[in-house]
């Protein structure tokens, strides 16, 4: 079975894992921008990182057959540094690279107006542009969190088809669904966040319209193969190919298919 990873940060991981990947099915993955664990001092840290995310990761992935694209942006984590601004400003020209889908991740860390101004921003470039918005939901107070983005896509009146909610979990994924048009997605980790059998029970009681999962794999306790192991669990629970393949490849491909950069056959 195809695989898509809408959402894995391989800047963080070794060329071990692509090999993994690789041989598990997974064909192509996308990489948003992150917080690489320390806040960066210069507006040109991020511009050398979204360079290093469009051009040596595509390449790295590429050796092993996986597709690689990207998502820019100043992060949640890092939109309370005091050269978020100046960063938001400099990184527009690396969205018109060609495997570029769109700004993310943005969204809330802690909840600030700080975090806001700076997702707001962000937005509103994607919204005039018709970029793809992929959106990081908080860990802690993630309903609150969650619900004020939701305000905000509603009062800045975002084209919903055109984004995709991430790190959604039982409590917030029937808010999420409500609003408009959006993708949900669901990030499988092993700690803090879903795991595949929480996954697969959301699904069975949600269905699969418009839902997505990914491992979100980066420096902490992370598994590059969690997609893989809520697939098999998927099967052993009785779901049908067609059924799988809509969560793991249909609906990524549906989604990411709305920018004009994406080249991957269906």
């Amino acid at each position: 079975m195809r695989i898509i990873d809408p959402h894995v940060h391989m800047y963080s991981r070794t060329t071990d894992d692509y090999q993994r990947m690789a041989a598990h099915g997974i064909n192509c993955l996308i990489e948003p921008g992150f917080w690489l664990g320390s806040d960066r001092e210069y507006a040109e840290s991020f511009w050398d990182y979204f360079n290093h995310l469009t051009t040596f990761e595509p390449g790295r992935a590429k050796k092993y057959g996986i597709t690689h694209y990207s998502f820019i942006a100043v992060n949640p984590k890092e939109a309370r540094n005091k050269v978020a601004k100046d960063a938001v400003k400099g990184m527009y020209k690396y969205l018109e690279r060609d495997n570029v889908l769109g700004i993310g991740e943005i969204g809330f860390d802690l909840i600030t107006d700080a975090e806001e101004e700076i997702m707001k921003m962000q937005m509103d470039y994607a919204e005039k542009h018709k970029l793809l918005i992929l959106i990081h939901t908080p860990h802690v107070k993630k309903p609150q969190g969650t619900e004020r983005t939701i305000k905000v896509i509603e009062k800045m009146g975002l084209t919903t088809e055109r984004i995709l909610i991430d790190h959604n979990t039982e409590e917030t994924i029937d808010m999420s669904l409500a609003c408009g048009k959006v993708f949900c997605g669901h990030t499988l980790y092993p700690v803090s966040k879903m795991s595949p059998g929480r996954m697969v029970a959301l699904i069975k009681k949600h269905g699969t319209d418009r839902i997505l999962m990914n491992s979100a794999a980066d420096w902490g306790v992370s598994d590059p193969l969690a997609v893989v192991k809520a697939v098999d669990l998927m099967w052993q629970e009785g779901f049908s190919e067609a059924e799988i393949s809509k969560v793991v490849w249909d609906n990524p491909h549906k989604f990411f298919g709305q920018s004009s950069h994406w080249k991957l056959e269906k």
